[in-house]
């Protein structure tokens, strides 16, 4: 096996292998592709027995022959020593990655302030970690989340880098706070520069992508995926608020939002065009009903189809929403207007006194648009 002086500046550039360091008799690093583990070989009961002592460079270099040399002094005392090496990563006693967030989304739901996008965070950082979820905590380095970044790059998910590292920032600085992990090193992680999407759809884009929406074959989730697409146009929501939706959110024509992103009651006076969409179910169903009746899903499933379909491609659901309130704004509707229908907060007191206002000036701006948008792709075609 090879010999050599370990230096901080030599240990990442090491060849794969197994490396003795000739200051620390019994410290070995084994360096593998993308690891560099610290081990302590000592002789105990007539043969050399080894024993993991941690990764580099969690474990730096000092540290590493601090404990390599106690623990073969301790050998050579015949005292045990199984207690002063590192537990091994799969140890009931080493908090993991993958434990460390199941205690934060524990913590969190226990507080329950500002929970609702914690689910879908938590699945971000968990996919994205995954290859580290069972590493010990305190393992998990800066390179380690550097190398995540860099092949999400490569996999050209710039957008999604942005978000797991302000997912991951609370995390590991809540780690830190309790003394779970030594630093939060999010803040020194680069971010990607994010291109502002400012897509809106053409007209001509418009009317393909609203007549392919009818015909998406004779699948009823289909059709009811179709249903939705125009749906979004027409009142400029959310896909997921539209997904939601139960026919007993919807009173005298207003479909009344308790819950949505802003997190703040919103009312989307329904024009008849958008009525006629919706149709008539229980109070419990959803609108645009999923398999067997439950909520919609497989989203991206339906989204190929509708592309293939309309041959419109480049696109996103949420280009819909950006393309009717443009459209409002070509219709000269007044621009706090078009912001109250796209439930965005309205700034200083206008955010108190003017939505209650806003009501019917939204229902005329709804119309307006339901109206436009008829000239663009002509009668309704319904196939449901």
């Amino acid at each position: 096996m090879p010999s050599k002086k370990l230096t901080a500046i030599s240990i990442p550039t090491l060849p794969p292998g197994e490396w003795y360091d000739t200051l620390a008799p019994g410290l070995v690093l084994r360096a593998g592709k993308s690891r560099r583990t610290w081990y302590c070989r000592f002789h105990s009961g007539g043969g050399y027995k080894r024993e993991r002592l941690g990764h580099y460079p969690a474990l730096e270099l000092g540290e590493a022959r601090d404990k390599a040399r106690l623990m073969v002094e301790r050998a050579d005392r015949g005292m045990p020593v199984k207690s002063m090496s590192a537990p091994h990563p799969r140890s009931p006693d080493v908090l993991t990655l993958g434990a460390l967030l199941d205690r934060y989304e524990a913590m969190r739901k226990r507080e329950g302030h500002r929970i609702k996008a914690l689910p879908k965070a938590m699945r971000g950082m968990r996919g994205h970690l995954k290859p580290y979820l069972e590493l010990p905590a305190t393992d998990f380095s800066k390179a380690d989340l550097r190398d995540v970044r860099d092949r999400m790059i490569e996999a050209d998910t710039l957008t999604a880098i942005n978000r797991l590292l302000a997912s991951l920032g609370p995390v590991l600085r809540w780690a830190a706070e309790e003394d779970l992990i030594p630093v939060n090193f999010v803040p020194a992680i680069r971010r990607t520069k994010e291109a502002k999407r400012e897509r809106v759809l053409t007209n001509p884009e418009i009317k393909a992508i609203w007549n392919a929406c009818g015909d998406l074959g004779p699948n009823e989730v289909a059709v009811n995926y179709g249903r939705m697409v125009r749906f979004l146009l027409l009142t400029a929501q959310r896909r997921d608020e539209a997904a939601s939706l139960r026919y007993g959110h919807i009173l005298n024509n207003v479909w009344r939002q308790g819950d949505n992103k802003a997190s703040r009651p919103h009312s989307i006076p329904l024009a008849p065009l958008a009525r006629t969409l919706v149709g008539r179910g229980e109070a419990r169903d959803y609108v645009f009903g999923g398999r067997s009746g439950g909520k919609m899903a497989a989203f991206s499933k339906f989204k190929r189809l509708l592309d293939k379909t309309a041959g419109v491609a480049g696109w996103r659901l949420h280009d819909l929403r950006r393309s009717a309130a443009s459209s409002m704004q070509e219709l000269k509707i007044r621009n706090e207007v078009v912001q109250a229908v796209l439930n965005h907060s309205l700034p200083g007191v206008g955010g108190i006194y003017l939505r209650a206002e806003l009501e019917r000036e939204k229902a005329l701006a709804l119309a307006a648009w339901a109206t436009a948008l008829t000239k663009i792709v002509g009668p309704l075609r319904v196939t449901a």
